[in-house]
């Protein structure tokens, strides 16, 4: 690629970069600063200072925090006919008791009695109380209880394995002697019932 060539396609690129980087710039400028205010959808509200129009008042800034219904009675009483509640974040407002106002247009200054104002509300949220856990009691641990030590088994003569008769076996006091039993013999068992030594 000779420069010349070079130079003319850099030319023809250079624009789409620039709008590429400015474009850049711009959204993020938009995304780290603060959106705009909000503009009501009827319009501007006009502000007019008292002595100029007779039929205005000072639109009370005392309406934030109170419930739309409560702040449209306070506003009705001092003549505005024209108020509405919009939620801050675009939500419907149905059971106005459950909103608090955030904000209202004009407040603190005199406007015309036929102004719209618009009440700005929001639903505030539920306080947890979250109770901090109960201090950890300053128990000892209790000292563990070692169990007592097993007997020892105390050391038993192994009876014979042969009896001569039932009188040697109840001296070693092993009968009665059952069939199995270690001694136990049929010259034992004289009715062959399976028990030696019975009597």
């Amino acid at each position: 690629m000779s420069l010349k060539t070079w130079w003319q396609t850099r030319k023809r690129k250079w624009p789409w970069v620039a709008g590429a980087v400015l474009l850049a710039l711009v959204i993020i400028g938009s995304l780290a600063g603060n959106p705009p205010p909000p503009v009501p959808s009827s319009g501007p509200v006009s502000v007019t200072p008292v002595a100029e129009s007779p039929a205005g008042a000072v639109v009370p800034p005392g309406v934030v925090g109170k419930t739309p219904k409560e702040a449209k009675a306070e506003l009705a009483a001092l003549g505005f006919r024209d108020v509405a509640a919009e939620s801050v974040d675009g939500r419907a407002v149905l059971v106005e008791s459950n909103w608090r106002v955030v904000s209202v247009t004009g407040a603190g200054l005199a406007t015309a009695l036929t102004t719209r104002l618009v009440l700005r509300v929001e639903k505030p949220q539920p306080t947890t109380s979250s109770q901090p856990p109960p201090p950890p009691t300053s128990r000892r641990p209790e000292p563990t209880v070692e169990p007592p030590p097993e007997p020892e088994p105390t050391k038993q003569t192994k009876p014979p394995a042969y009896y001569k008769n039932c009188t040697e076996a109840k001296k070693a006091g092993a009968a009665p002697l059952h069939r199995g039993d270690p001694g136990y013999g049929t010259h034992l068992d004289r009715d062959g019932d399976g028990v030696a030594c019975e009597r």
